[in-house]
């Protein structure tokens, strides 16, 4: 993103690109320091739960004036001869595969039409689309609703990828919180390494495993740039984003091959495995 923005900064600034960012990030609040540390002049939005059901990032999403999606990754140095100066006509919309509907035909943030759809049709999709609202637009004490949305979810459809890692997110917020209860962490671990044997080149739920997994597992440490930026900021005269939850221990270690950890899963109270942050 950062490189993105030094690229489009001019045509901001200009009027003639209107630009928002999507991170896939468990913490929102770590997504706005890392913004403001490098001065990204755009909106972010933060999807915890991968409601896009994107497989990888970064992916960038030329939109028209029309509303139309022109180009999947377009190329940097060909972005203002292929797309800012070429005008579009409304018709001629690419169909864009791997992108959810928009459109299911209620509103998204009713949660109690959405548990009596879930309880008349028992459908795992409708369980699992109750839990996405119970996260994105409940109050933050309706994690518990959450949880109980997904497992309903996954009961019915126990190969239910999406369900068992947005399952693993709801332990994590609620590990996070004053809801907090004991094995919180590890069962968040245990539903994503879940989600990725029904899923093995799932990116997103690989990625989430190793930012708060064990350090055998990291291809390099994820969070370790915190305090850094935090510095970067205050010596620029700016009060830092304030997080909520400081990274600490495996989410700002660097990565270890001889670290001692059991299978994925396997860490239990009193036994070696993947320890909390």
């Amino acid at each position: 993103m950062p490189a993105w923005n030094t690229k489009l900064r001019k045509y901001i600034q200009e009027g003639r690109l209107v630009v928002i960012g999507i991170a896939q990030e468990q913490h929102p609040d770590r997504s706005r320091l890392f913004a403001q540390w490098h001065r990204l002049e755009w909106p972010i939005l933060c999807d915890p739960i991968n409601v896009m059901q994107v497989r990888g990032v970064p992916i960038e999403v030329a939109i028209d004036e029309q509303g139309i999606v022109r180009s999947l990754r377009p190329k940097a140095e060909a972005f203002e001869d292929e797309f800012l100066n070429k005008s579009f006509a409304a018709d001629g919309a690419k169909r864009v595969e791997g992108v959810p509907p928009s459109n299911r035909g209620h509103d998204a943030r009713d949660t109690e039409t959405l548990r009596q759809r879930a309880e008349q049709t028992r459908s795992s999709d409708a369980w699992r689309e109750l839990g996405d609202a119970m996260v994105l637009w409940a109050e933050p004490g309706k994690i518990d609703d959450a949880i109980d949305a997904y497992t309903q979810a996954i009961k019915i459809k126990p190969d239910d990828g999406d369900a068992h890692f947005r399952l693993g997110v709801c332990y994590r917020m609620r590990y996070d919180s004053p809801q907090r209860k004991s094995a919180d962490f590890q069962t968040a671990v245990d539903c994503w390494t879940k989600a990725r044997q029904i899923e093995p080149n799932q990116y997103i739920w690989r990625r989430r495993i190793e930012q708060y997994g064990p350090r055998a597992t990291k291809p390099y440490p994820f969070y370790d740039w915190v305090e850094t930026a935090a510095q970067e900021i205050k010596a620029r005269g700016e009060l830092p984003v304030e997080l909520e939850v400081l990274p600490t221990g495996s989410e700002i270690a660097a990565p270890d091959g001889n670290f001692d950890t059991l299978r994925p899963g396997s860490g239990r109270a009193g036994q070696p495995g993947v320890s909390p942050p």
